[in-house]
């Protein structure tokens, strides 16, 4: 973590082209190349540099101003992604003055000012500063606040809250175990009303006395976080979002969610797998009943159908074989097959697919996905191959994936 005099070295024209040159042509990465740096500037501020452009190159893969933007590791590490950001931020335009609190170095604070005037509160006076300072980044002014979500309550028509998961010093997924927690979260929420939760998307907020919209985010197929919505930012129940495209989906009024009765797989059929958000919203069973796809097992996520289906919410797989999974009869069904390289996917299978990969030893010449699961309690094996991207559309109307039914963004009230 810099200090508060090191990001005011940073923010300054010395630091800002001290982290260029060390970004573009003279690293600080060796004894010899620091050694040649603390002649020109202070070993403090060598050291507070180097970090911010190592830092700025890990933070590319989330923000597209990363290289003017300041972080410390775990600030960055805890830090929602700009498009995420962006996409939670869109249900707060029209609400008023929106107040971030626990802003960390300001990932969604960023987003949320450009939809309205934000003030950002942190327990950490540095992270206030670079919240304040990527803000600005993108062109937005914010006001900041140090002090506890708790303890401290800043004039706000609406709040977005990020509670440390790492309050403890380990990373933790239940609420319970986060800064600030369940009790103090109920009682932002009275104050308040108007609420978005961020949470880990393993969290269980059964438990968390709070009632509202529980919304799972995926982005490129890795599912980043649950936010539980509260006030008139609710829409519905559950809801699953896939970034970056924006489908969404919801059970429409009186329409269940109960998956469908399983269905055996044979050569010929496709099986689908569905996006992580899904998965975790619990909607898997809602889409197979629109889409006339069932379950490969009542436990298992994984859908089965006759042919192709048109949904961005799932990858598709052709299936060539299915046997009874065991090593020994693995090798020679696989060998049969040509097969070289696999891909191997497991669902509610113990085995690890890099130790699988190394113990089978194939030099075919065919490529394939071998998908390991159990299937009515016995351990399955299915070879397929991925199916074209026509049959798994990125983009434009997708049957299935549409939100007809489903509020995407409440009207300001």
């Amino acid at each position: 973590m810099p200090t508060l005099e090191e990001i005011d070295w940073l923010q300054s024209p010395e630091g800002a082209e001290i982290c260029r040159e060390m970004a573009v042509e003279h690293p600080a990465d060796t004894p010899a190349a620091i050694e040649r740096w603390r002649k020109r500037v202070s070993a403090e501020h060598v050291a507070a540099a180097w970090a911010q452009v190592v830092y700025r190159r890990k933070a590319g893969a989330k923000f597209s101003r990363a290289d003017r933007m300041l972080f410390d590791r775990v600030g960055l590490e805890q830090a929602t992604d700009e498009v995420t950001a962006a996409y939670k931020a869109r249900r707060f335009a029209g609400r008023g003055r929106i107040a971030d609190l626990c802003c960390g170095i300001g990932g969604d604070t960023l987003a949320l000012a450009a939809v309205g005037p934000v003030v950002a509160l942190d327990t950490s006076s540095v992270r206030c500063a670079m919240a304040r300072h990527n803000a600005a980044v993108y062109g937005h002014e914010i006001a900041v606040m140090t002090g506890f979500a708790g303890a401290e309550h800043p004039e706000a028509d609406a709040i977005h809250v990020d509670p440390d998961r790492r309050a403890g010093g380990g990373r933790a997924h239940e609420p319970a175990f986060a800064s600030p927690g369940p009790d103090v979260l109920v009682n932002l929420v009275g104050r308040y009303r108007h609420a978005a939760i961020k949470f880990s998307p393993g969290a269980d907020l059964s438990e968390l006395g709070l009632e509202g919209e529980i919304e799972f985010i995926s982005l490129h197929g890795d599912c980043k976080q649950a936010v539980l919505w509260t006030g008139d930012l609710a829409t519905t129940g559950r809801r699953a979002t896939m970034l970056p495209g924006g489908e969404t989906l919801c059970a429409a009024g009186g329409e269940a969610a109960s998956w469908p009765e399983p269905a055996p797989i044979k050569a010929g059929d496709v099986v689908f797998e569905p996006d992580p958000a899904l998965i975790r919203a619990d909607l898997v069973g809602l889409l197979a009943a629109r889409l006339e796809l069932r379950p490969v097992d009542s436990e298992i996520a994984w859908l089965v159908g006759s042919g192709p289906v048109s949904s961005a919410w799932l990858r598709g797989f052709g299936v060539l074989s299915v046997i009874e999974w065991s090593m020994s009869k693995a090798r020679p069904w696989l060998v049969a097959h040509g097969i070289g390289s696999l891909e191997i996917k497991t669902r509610g299978f113990a085995g690890r697919p890099e130790d699988i990969a190394r113990r089978l030893r194939l030099t075919g010449p065919r490529s394939a996905v071998l998908m390991l699961t159990r299937l009515a309690g016995r351990p399955t094996a299915i070879l397929a191959e991925r199916m074209d991207a026509k049959n798994n559309p990125e983009t434009g109307e997708k049957p299935g994936s549409s939100n007809a039914g489903c509020p995407t963004r409440p009207s300001p009230g």
